[in-house]
């Protein structure tokens, strides 16, 4: 059976989580956090040479980067399709995953200190994030539709990406610069709305909101950053 390492507060784990999830594929997900190294978990730098989750973990070895993890889910499990038939199909999926990662999370992800710390962060750093997070929304508007599916008429790794993602980073944002520049999107609350209603991504939330405290937790305990959970 296929392994799962990571914490469901973690937007990368759930992607691979939500692939797992829509091809019925059997899973165990086995709970580590991030920070491999002196400070925690030095002996998962064997798993993931990274430190990072989410790690999958196969009969063959173990394989990181979430991407990577989908294509492997999709290219040996039965279930329905994540993929597009066609390679420009596909390719085009990817550069639309590849944007929402590299232009959209990424950049909100430089502010996830500032999130847990409840501080601002520099106003270059401000102004950079929300350049490049403008510059992703403008590719994505272009890329993608927000009328069904990002791409195509059945729910892809594309909307995986989008279901994931798009909420923490507005959350992100919105905590911390007070600003939304993914409202650019049209269609984006009503899209997002719409797939809150599958099963699995209702598993995906639920699992997050009974982890978040934890992961809280350990960001104290761990490292001396973040809020504690209420007692």
């Amino acid at each position: 059976m296929l392994r799962l390492h990571g914490f469901s507060a973690s937007n990368y784990y759930n992607i691979a989580k939500l692939a797992l999830l829509e091809k019925g594929v059997p899973f165990e997900e086995v709970v580590v956090y991030t920070g491999a190294g002196p400070h925690y978990r030095p002996d998962f730098l064997e798993l993931s040479p990274l430190g990072k989750v989410p790690c999958l973990e196969t009969e063959l070895g173990f394989l990181t980067e979430s991407r990577c993890i989908v294509d492997y889910i999709e290219r040996t499990t039965e279930g329905p399709a994540l993929y597009p038939s066609s390679a420009f199909a596909q390719a085009k999926l990817l550069e639309l995953t590849q944007i929402i990662d590299l232009y959209l999370e990424l950049p909100a992800r430089r502010l996830l200190i500032n999130l847990f710390s409840r501080k601002p962060p520099p106003e270059r750093i401000a102004d950079e994030v929300l350049e490049q997070v403008t510059r992703g929304v403008n590719a994505v508007r272009e890329l993608a539709k927000f009328d069904g599916f990002l791409l195509g008429d059945q729910f892809s790794a594309a909307d995986i990406a989008g279901v994931i993602h798009f909420p923490v980073i507005r959350q992100i944002l919105k905590r911390v610069l007070g600003k939304d520049p993914l409202a650019a999107l049209t269609g984006l609350d009503d899209y997002l709305a719409r797939h809150e209603l599958r099963p699995t991504v209702q598993r995906v939330r639920a699992d997050l909101v009974a982890n978040y405290p934890v992961f809280m937790q350990h960001l104290q305990t761990s490292y001396g950053i973040g809020t504690p959970p209420a007692k």
